[in-house]
């Protein structure tokens, strides 16, 4: 079966802790926070971030206001 083939693709997408998407960790660009969130690219942008494709980061991290961290102990 190819069940199998796609299961390590599956493994690298995480949903976005904003809209929900799912993306590809390795195909993304997402903006990572917490243990295990991401935002996508569109979500990070729209909230503030700024990414920098020539040194390859974000230079300036979006608000995580409203967004829940399943996995922050502060909590």
């Amino acid at each position: 079966s190819d069940r199998m083939t796609h299961r390590e693709e599956l493994e690298d997408q995480v949903a976005c802790a904003d809209c929900g998407a799912l993306i590809s960790r390795a195909a993304e660009r997402g903006f990572a926070f917490g243990e295990d969130s991401v935002l996508c690219f569109a979500c990070a942008e729209r909230r503030g971030g700024s990414y920098d494709s020539d040194e390859d980061r974000w230079t300036s991290a979006p608000s995580l206001k409203g967004i829940r961290i399943p996995d922050d102990p502060e909590r």
